[in-house]
């Protein structure tokens, strides 16, 4: 399957629009932002698991990472987890997860790491995380740093946006830049003024945004009217399929 596979090309999805589809293990449903592959494949996902769910023992060869979105979701590698966790599984690790009465649903990537030196596990609970910071002296704007690789240039994070903030320093990262909105509302407008529909968008939670390695550089004017939550990943998009080292 190719599903927004051509990594050169933006892309701004409303999530909630796309319906959720049976995976092949019962209880266990999917909505597909970018695949290439088949059932083993390079990601991006949103699973969502039905109360006690339970998905059979496997090897991520490429790694995984995850967010859970909402309830608890539970594995034999790294434990229990519950909303707004972040858990990144390195290349090869195992696991057989599961959920129990509250059913789960996680926003997960596939096959996206190539480095087996890094650490194999991290898992950062970022409810209840004090490494949250002030960003650019700007209190209406906080980060935490979830995961750098300097070898692979991947950095992933989250940021917490208080209602009424705006920048005009949003700038695209090397290697390609990834958005999800976890909470609340952002919205974004090209600096240069161009109109179209990967430029200026209002986007709410669900929203997914995939910014490709030429806009490196590129800068957006940000703001919230609400406040809101982001995933971001930056520097990992160049990778193939076969570069795991």
């Amino acid at each position: 399957m190719q599903l927004r596979s051509d990594h050169s090309i933006p892309h701004v999805v409303d999530s909630n629009l796309i319906p959720f589809v049976d995976s092949p293990t019962q209880g266990v449903q999917r909505r597909m932002l970018d695949r290439t592959g088949g059932e083993v494949a390079r990601a991006t996902t949103i699973v969502r698991y039905q109360p006690f769910a339970r998905f059979p023992r496997h090897t991520h060869s490429g790694g995984e990472e995850f967010v859970v979105l909402d309830g608890i979701f539970s594995d034999d590698l790294s434990g229990d987890h519950g909303p707004l966790s972040y858990c990144r599984h390195g290349i090869d690790t195992q696991h057989e997860p599961w959920t129990g009465e509250q059913g789960a649903v996680i926003l997960v990537k596939l096959r996206q790491m190539n480095d087996r030196t890094e650490t194999p596990l991290v898992i950062i609970d970022t409810e209840t995380s004090n490494d949250w910071k002030i960003k650019d002296s700007d209190v209406k704007r906080q980060y935490l740093n979830l995961f750098s690789n300097t070898k692979t240039g991947e950095c992933v994070w989250m940021e917490k946006w208080e209602a009424g903030f705006e920048s005009n320093h949003w700038i695209v990262g090397q290697g390609g830049e990834e958005i999800f909105v976890l909470k609340g509302d952002m919205s974004f407008t090209n600096i240069d003024g161009t109109d179209d529909e990967n430029n200026k968008n209002t986007c709410t939670q669900g929203f997914w945004i995939r910014r490709p390695i030429d806009w490196a550089g590129r800068q957006f004017k940000v703001k919230s009217e609400n406040g809101c939550q982001l995933f971001i990943k930056t520097g990992h998009l160049a990778m193939k399929l076969d570069e795991i080292q």
